[in-house]
This record gives C-alpha cells, structure tokens and sequence, in this order.
C-alpha cells in the first residue's frame, strides 16, 4: 500500500505531466484532424503538373552530335553515363561525371547552362495549365520544400497558394508543385513527428519525451487509481 504522504507527491507529480502529455494530446489531435479532413492529393497537388512518367520524346530530327560527342565535352570531368532526353523541346545529353552532371545541346555540341529564359520554358512546359508566371527568381541554395538540391529557380505561377515550381539550374529538372496548402501540411507535419526541423524524422528527442511523459503520467495514474481502490477496501474491513 502507498503511504498518504507518497500518494500526495505521486499526484501531484501526475498532474504536472498530465498537463505537459495534454499539451502535446492537442498538438496531434488538432493535427491529425487536418490530415484526415483534407485529402492527400489536394495537398500534393500533383494535378498542377504534368505526369512523371510522362516522357517527351526527342525530336532526332535536330540532334546533330554523338553520345560520344557530348562525352567529349565533358571528357575532363571523367563522365560516366550520357542521356539523351528532351528538355522543354530540346534535344539534350545529361552527362554524369563524377564531379557533377551537365548539359550538352544535342544540336551545337555546347555545354547547356540553364539561364531564365530556358527555365522559364522548363517551368512552362512542365505545367499543366496554360497558368502564366507571376515570378521567376534565382536562388542559390534549393528551400527544403523544393526537393530539388542545388541552384534552383523558383517559378511562381499565378493562382491561389502561391503555386510554385523549382527548376534545378544545373539539370533542368523540376520539382513537385508546392502550394500553401502543401506547406501548411509539411508545418503540421513538423509539429505532429515533433521534427521542428526536417520535419520527417520521428526518432527524435521531443518525441522519445513525450513517449515517457505520457508512459509515466499513465503508470502513475494507475498507481494512484490502485492506492485509491486498496484504501476503500481497508477502510471497509475496519469498520
């Protein structure tokens, strides 16, 4: 049996961790309430773009160079793999040599650097509607939500949320649409995983924390719940 006096401390020691597992109960309530009430495609919106598996085809008519060609290029760089793909209509060899990967016009032979005017085509050509660019800015260091790594540009579409697009300024290769929508989820996310960072991980300190609080808050209320039914019972074999 626990002593009136451990009971005391052992209550109020519940009480403080219940309030603090409460806190952290409303932060996955309200939270997974958001999930579960707005479907994954809306937040995706993958809708705005065109397929992934969607491929261009090249129009061989305007290559005018090898793969061996545009290896060439590049043959400083120690390359390894070539591709030959088409990019917003234009036939291009994506090498990958072991510092990087470039692009070489499957028409001139020359190194492609992706500037503004062929990002924007990029951007345009992946969108799904006729939706114009509101924005078209160069960033140095890809955000987080780009999923794209690297110098990237950032295309803002018109449209409600904010719609953006990230186009790798070394690849050309662009990047799931992003919306407010979408980053309203990755915050709740964030919180819900208690991730504040990457918003992804959910072995973290936080939540390994609450896991205890809330372990302790519910064995010290069983405690309190079996002390409470015992001392009934004592009570009622003394009188």
């Amino acid at each position: 049996m626990i002593s009136p006096l451990m009971a005391r401390r052992i209550a109020s020691i519940h009480k403080w961790l219940g309030l603090v597992v409460f806190a952290q109960l409303i932060v996955w309530t309200s939270t997974g309430l958001f999930f579960v009430a707005i479907h994954i495609t809306e937040i995706r919106a993958d809708y705005l773009v065109h397929p992934a598996d969607l491929v261009t085809p090249v129009d061989m008519g305007r290559v005018k160079i090898t793969s061996s060609d545009a290896l060439k290029v590049v043959a400083e760089d120690r390359p390894f793999e070539v591709t030959l793909k088409s990019l917003a209509g234009l036939p291009v060899y994506e090498v990958r040599a072991e510092i990087g990967t470039f692009l070489v016009s499957g028409e001139t032979g020359e190194r492609i650097f992706v500037e503004e005017p062929l990002a924007r085509k990029i951007a345009a050509a992946a969108w799904a509607s006729d939706t114009p660019i509101r924005a078209l800015e160069e960033l140095e260091i890809a955000p987080r939500e780009s999923s794209v790594g690297g110098e990237v540009w950032a295309a803002h579409f018109e449209g409600q949320g904010d719609p953006t697009l990230y186009v790798s300024a070394v690849t050309g290769r662009t990047s799931l649409p992003r919306t407010d929508l979408w980053r309203t989820y990755d915050f709740l996310y964030g919180l819900h995983l208690m991730d504040y960072g990457n918003h992804e991980n959910f072995n973290t300190p936080w939540m390994l924390a609450a896991a205890i609080f809330a372990l302790s808050a519910v064995l010290l209320g069983a405690a309190l719940l079996f002390h409470r039914f015992t001392r009934g019972l004592i009570r009622k074999e003394i009188t």
